[in-house]
């Protein structure tokens, strides 16, 4: 995990990290809709000229009408209509393009975050707040990454007419230009003002991001029940206030001092702006203006009010957008970081020897203490059903990670025949893979879908999904659908089937049974929402696919479960105490031993007669 500052800090680093995430956010504009972005990064900085000129050619009127030149006035007055028609109209199209292009980039970016977290190959980041505190800082300021061509216009656009408004008035006077000096302490201000949130946010991303899974908690059906029956609404409510009380009263803090900030900022503005006009008024009693002049000036001062609060507002709007460009660039330097890419090596097509593990030590990121497994010597024949079991904590799920290449090993060495997994590209290895696991996800597809993810090559085959249902136990799901294998799932769908608990576990052993030659089978207890008597069955029938599977590639086939009957028809029994290899070998063998695992089997088989 990277250590580096929180994007946008104090400082020269956080200047910096603002210009980078300012050209990412612009990048990612071009990217998404370069013609789009180019049409409105011109069409608002350029804008405001015609208003200006607008401004110009009334107090050319006003001079004109004061001479009595009648004919000049009605041409600067056409001038000043058709420069004021032509730029509403360039505002209403640029309008309508900037929204376009915002929609096209939104999609483009939420893509590319997608895409830059899911090519993370392991999940040593999931468990590491500062990465998740992060995460949560960019969802929370991730619509200002499709601004990036439009807010840069706008700001450009009134910088553009600010200059032009500070070159008129010097014209007029020289000491006009303490307006702009006003404005400039004014600006100040507020991108301070702005840094003060931004830091803000990142000090409350832990409690938002608690608020949230709270939030999530309190309304998802899964936990309904349990929060009813154990009456936890009222202390789940109570947490999540916690939580939300502490990010809004860091944000709250902020943001008051924010606001006094920018209310200096304003009051050092306003004093500018009346010495302004008081020396537009000297001027024209001093006989060194015109009236026209007079006209022009009042007009450029007035409309610098507004200027300075768009100034001001398209400046904290720059600096949030740089920051999320900072956090995203932040993402993708991470992303990269993690991923591993291997040495080229490729896994065997066939399992000859098996999978052995050589002093395997891990522990989890930013963990001390204990390593989950010590020092792991273990060796899974080619062709072998193997059972991993031993009491919560053992380290079983662990050792299931890391034979699936979710994690490597904290030293020692993991080897598939002769070949060093840790050389193996991670996509490379989890291709000759399959998996069932106890935490499966509920994927809201269709039921095609469901199963067919699996493998997407098989996908569209009926009989290949069917045949995979019919190894899950679940064949009969498909026919009692309305729709069949079309059926969508979940509460997302309008009509969506609502399964039971059982029913979604199988869809997940349906669909580790979709790859066809794999070399390692993972069955970390999937059926814990199935009863005694369909596991068995379930067992038996992944047991003799496991067979015909290892029989073709001399695949190894792990299953972990704390129901110790099932394991009769395992070939081999690895049982694990405190991260260590603590008995292995056959069934009956361990049985005859009496050792822990012939003493947890005897216990089980008491509670069951």
């Amino acid at each position: 995990m990277s250590t580096e500052p929180p994007p946008g800090t104090a400082g020269t680093k956080g200047e910096l990290s603002d210009l980078r995430g300012l050209r990412t956010v612009l990048r990612l504009s071009f990217v998404a809709d370069r013609r789009r972005a180019t049409a409105t990064l011109l069409m608002f900085a350029l804008r405001p000229l015609g208003q200006v000129l607008a401004v110009v050619w009334l107090g050319l009127l006003v001079d004109a009408a004061g001479r009595g030149d009648t004919s000049s006035a009605w041409g600067y007055a056409l001038a000043s209509a058709l420069t004021m028609g032509l730029t509403v109209l360039v505002m209403r199209l640029s309008l309508n393009v900037s929204a376009l292009m915002i929609e096209n980039t939104a999609h483009h970016a939420d893509l590319r975050m997608q895409s830059l977290a899911n090519r993370i190959p392991g999940l040593g980041h999931y468990e590491n707040p500062a990465y998740l505190d992060r995460l949560e800082h960019l969802r929370q300021e991730r619509q200002h990454l499709a601004e990036g061509a439009d807010v840069v216009g706008l700001e450009l656009g009134v910088l553009v007419r600010t200059l032009a408004t500070v070159a008129l008035l010097a014209l007029i006077s020289p000491w006009l230009l303490l307006l702009p000096l006003a404005t400039l302490l004014s600006l100040a201000a507020g991108r301070h003002a702005e840094r003060l949130r931004q830091t803000a946010l990142t000090e409350a991303a832990a409690d938002l991001r608690r608020a949230r899974d709270l939030f999530q908690l309190a309304s998802s059906p899964d936990a309904a029940m349990e929060l009813r029956v154990f009456g936890l609404a009222p202390t789940i409510e109570a947490r999540h206030a916690d939580s939300t009380e502490r990010a809004r009263a860091t944000l709250a803090s902020a943001n008051w001092r924010g606001l006094w900030l920018t209310t200096l900022g304003w009051a050092v503005f306003s004093t500018g702006y009346l010495t302004a006009l008081l020396l537009v008024v000297a001027a024209y009693r001093n006989g060194t203006a015109s009236v026209g002049q007079v006209v022009l000036a009042l007009l450029l001062i007035t409309g610098m009010n507004l200027q300075i609060d768009l100034l001001v507002r398209f400046t904290k709007a720059l600096l949030r957008m740089a920051r999320a460009g900072a956090l995203y660039d932040w993402l993708e330097r991470f992303s990269a970081a993690e991923r591993i890419t291997g040495t080229g090596v490729l896994p065997p097509e066939r399992l000859t020897d098996g999978i052995t593990l050589r002093g395997v030590t891990f522990r989890y990121p930013g963990t001390s203490g204990a390593p989950v497994l010590d020092a792991v010597d273990l060796r899974l024949p080619a062709g072998s059903v193997v059972a991993l079991v031993g009491e919560n904590g053992a380290g079983k799920s662990t050792l299931v990670k890391l034979l699936a290449g979710f994690y490597r090993p904290t030293s020692g060495e993991l080897l598939a025949d002769d070949v060093d997994l840790t050389a193996v590209a991670p996509e490379a290895w989890r291709a000759q893979v399959t998996a069932a696991f106890q935490d499966f996800a509920r994927l809201e597809f269709t039921l095609r879908d469901v199963v067919g993810v699996g493998d997407l090559s098989r996908a569209e085959d009926p009989d290949a999904l069917i045949g995979a249902l019919d190894q899950a136990a679940a064949g009969d799901l498909a026919e009692r659908l309305p729709l069949g294998l079309d059926t969508p799932l979940g509460s997302s769908f309008p009509d969506g089937a609502k399964l039971s608990g059982g029913q979604w576990q199988k869809t997940a052993l349906a669909r580790s049974a979709m790859r066809e030659t794999p070399l390692l089978l993972l069955f970390d207890e999937p059926t814990s929402a199935i009863d005694a008597v369909a596991e068995q069955e379930l067992l038996d029938r992944y047991l003799l696919t496991a067979r015909t599977l290892t029989r073709a590639t001399g695949a190894v086939a792990v299953i972990v479960t704390h129901r110790l009957s099932t394991l009769n028809h395992a070939d081999l029994v690895v049982f694990l105490k405190h991260g260590k290899v603590h008995e292995f070998g056959p069934h009956q063998e361990l049985l005859a031993n009496g050792d822990d695992y012939a003493r947890l089997f005897e216990l089980q088989r008491r509670a069951y007669r």
